[in-house]
């Protein structure tokens, strides 16, 4: 038998948890119950006056379950008269079996069903018209009369149960419970239970059994807290009193951006719910960058409130994502842009993940996922394993951009100076760098609107000299024998929209009948590991024409994170980048024009080279298209890093680092010594010989120093 009836679902914000409470409750019995901890604003608003009743510790662990024994005591005792008054009211078509027990037991299956489904009708319009009492009226400021009025008959009832129950002893029961002139929880329990269903018809001895009424406890992770630093807290004993009626058919749901040990947590929830269908050439490029279309992409908090806005409103659909994604913040305070909320922006922006080999990993995931609107994909119980992700919202995206601008900070130096950096995975191919140069240039480029045109792309990307050279070449690569275009004739009208990052796991989604769904969600990708020879596309377009594998292309780019990758070209990178090897055509497609790029990061020479244009073709190719190669961290190789060139190259040197020990970041210790630091990374650095050219690596192998005197 299970300790309780109740089942936990845990996710971020605007991820439709009360939202699909609320949908049950219009079927089944439910008792809404919003337990938002103070300070905290979302929808639905909360029961202060139930919220502080449940939170204020009064003595000891004893004294807290005697109150949690009125509790549900009144909590079911008031639902039912509330029901029962409903019943009186309401004149519906759908009376209640008259049935003996005799009559009960000579019931065939069908007769069973349709008895049955006479008394889940009558619970369906109980349940509707009190969940229409519950909530119609409901705003952002509070609560209805109606509810108000019902927690406070909650209460009362609860206070009074406290301060007059008397325990009853017994031996099967642990803690013994409470009775208040002789009724206590399993008496109002069972009183509810036949009230909805006197004969049982829902629930027989045998098979499944339909749940009856639903206790639902909104941002419940509030219980958890209370109180602090306990053996015990208000969630563990409330489960206590909870498990008395365990036989009953009353079953407690728990909603949650925090974990809420030890449920198992369910963390399936609404993403894409209402977003606008995107058939194939069916819509333009024109159409994807709007408001309400990205507004519409990702959890349905943000198109549902979109859509409730009045016309002259809808612009602050953006304000208020900033204020979500910073927990009712408006912009990033002092330190916190290296911080919690920076760190936010960041992964919305750069789709960062976790690197969960980290020990303090798992506390910084589970604080992103409760304050910061990460998406948990996987838990178990206690988070022994959590899986998250950062969603592609290019909303939240357009927010992040917004915060972060505001900083007067530069992207990659809130990245390589976050505090948490050492818990992200950084990516050893570089492509996080990467990803920073590309997102710069496509903000500096993007002043106007969001999409941005690949010859201002390439302009923002590359230094002026460079992109003047790029700019009146004709194609090292033609299908035409003789092809005099130049750069900017050749991709002239082209566009590009992205605003974050969208890590794939199948290179086969770069292929162009995949790549196009990309530009309707504003992604760039970065592709998986170990897959082809590429590791970040930027998919392109042409505007005018409506989005289909007919009308994308791409820039191709793959990171290099080695020395032995210098200014001078390498042609087998290229060749490994052939449009049609990494299967961004396919043999028959008909492909608009290519750009291919190495990214030689680590390189010692900056500088930007392009393969050279062959003086005559024998015969077209299968593509045309541009190869560039871009070596080194340099104002010389990327246009407008001068003051960052810093940070990227810390950023780049720490990708390599499988772990960040060595600079012991995980010591807060305001007394410890720079000298004493370095000293115990010293040690550290000994207990992995060789792997390094530090001479702590190779200390067997420096000789021993002379003292001079």
């Amino acid at each position: 038998m299970t300790y309780a009836k109740d089942f936990g679902i845990f996710n971020s914000s605007g991820t439709g948890k009360s939202r699909a409470a609320d949908q049950v409750a219009r079927t089944v019995i439910t008792v809404p119950m919003c337990i938002r901890g103070e300070g905290s604003r979302g929808f639905p608003p909360p029961d202060v006056a139930l919220r502080t009743w449940l939170t204020s510790i009064m003595g000891g662990q004893v004294a807290v379950t005697r109150r949690l024994h009125g509790f549900v005591f009144s909590l079911l005792t008031v639902t039912y008269k509330h029901l029962e008054n409903i019943a009186v009211e309401w004149h519906g078509p759908t009376p209640l079996p008259t049935l003996s027990d005799r009559d009960i037991q000579d019931l065939s299956k069908a007769e069973w069903d349709e008895q049955a489904l006479l008394v889940k009708e009558r619970q369906r319009m109980l349940a509707v018209v009190f969940r229409d009492r519950m909530t119609t009226g409901q705003s952002f400021e509070g609560p209805n009369q109606y509810r108000q009025g019902f927690f406070n008959e909650v209460i009362e009832i609860a206070t009074k149960f406290a301060s007059e129950c008397v325990q009853e002893p017994t031996k099967y029961s642990f803690p013994s419970p409470y009775k208040y002139k002789n009724e206590g929880v399993e008496e109002a329990g069972s009183k509810l239970s036949r009230f909805v269903d006197p004969k049982k018809l829902l629930n027989p001895a045998t098979g499944p059994r339909h749940p009856l009424v639903i206790l639902s406890f909104d941002e419940s992770h509030t219980l958890t807290d209370t109180p602090k630093y306990s053996t015990w807290t208000v969630f563990s004993e409330l489960r206590r009193v909870l498990n008395k009626i365990n036989y009953l058919p009353i079953f407690s749901l728990f909603l949650s951006t925090a974990d809420l040990p030890p449920l198992q947590p369910i963390s399936e929830i609404s993403f894409d719910a209402l977003a606008y269908p995107a058939m194939e050439d069916d819509i333009m490029l024109s159409r994807v960058v709007q408001t309400d279309w990205i507004s519409h992409l990702g959890r349905p908090l943000f198109g549902s409130l979109y859509d409730a806005m009045k016309e002259h409103e809808k612009y602050e659909i953006i304000h208020f994502a900033r204020l979500k994604l910073l927990n009712a913040r408006h912009e990033l305070n002092g330190q916190d842009k290296f911080g919690p909320g920076g760190l936010a922006c960041l992964s919305v922006r750069f789709a960062l993940e976790f690197d969960l080999a980290n020990g303090d990993a798992r506390s910084v995931a589970r604080e992103q996922i409760r304050c910061h609107l990460r998406l948990c994909v996987s838990a178990s119980t206690g988070f022994e394993t959590l899986i998250t992700v950062a969603g592609s919202e290019p909303l939240l995206a357009e927010a992040a951009r917004d915060i972060l601008d505001f900083t007067q900070e530069s992207t990659v130096r809130l990245l390589a100076d976050n505090f948490d950096l050492n818990c992200i995975d950084r990516g050893m191919r570089g492509e996080l760098v990467a990803a920073l140069l590309i997102m710069r240039a496509r903000d500096a480029s993007s002043v106007t609107s969001r999409s941005v045109s690949v010859t201002n792309f390439m302009e923002a990307l590359l230094p002026d000299d460079d992109y003047k050279v790029l700019q009146n070449s004709p194609p090292p690569h033609s299908q035409h024998v003789n092809d005099t275009r130049t750069f900017e004739e050749i991709f002239k009208g082209y566009e590009m929209w992205f605003n974050h990052v969208i890590r794939i796991r199948n290179t086969d989604m770069i292929n162009i009948r995949s790549l196009w769904k990309f530009i309707t969600r504003g992604a760039m990708v970065m592709c998986a590991n170990n897959q082809r020879g590429v590791d970040i596309v930027l998919p392109i377009c042409d505007p005018n024409r409506n989005l289909s594998p007919r009308n994308v292309t791409a820039i191709l780019v793959q990171v290099k994170n080695d020395r032995a990758f210098k200014k001078d070209i390498k042609m087998p990178l290229f060749d490994a980048m052939d449009p049609f090897e990494v299967d961004l055509f396919y043999d028959g497609d008909t492909p608009l024009p290519v750009i291919r790029m190495v990214f030689a990061l680590a390189s010692v020479g900056p500088g930007v080279s392009f393969t050279p244009v062959p003086e005559s073709r024998d015969h077209g190719e299968r593509f045309t298209g541009y190869d560039i190669w871009c070596a080194g961290l340099s104002a010389k190789t990327f246009n407008g890093i001068d003051a960052d060139v810093k940070s990227y190259k810390k950023l780049l040197t720490r990708s390599l680092k499988p772990h960040d020990a060595f600079e012991l970041n995980e010591i807060r210790d305001p007394y410890q010594d720079n000298p004493t630091k370095c000293a115990r990374g010293g040690l550290r650095r000994r207990l992995e010989p060789l792997a390094d050219m530090e001479d702590e690596h190779n200390h067997s192998h420096i000789p021993a120093r002379v003292d001079a005197s």
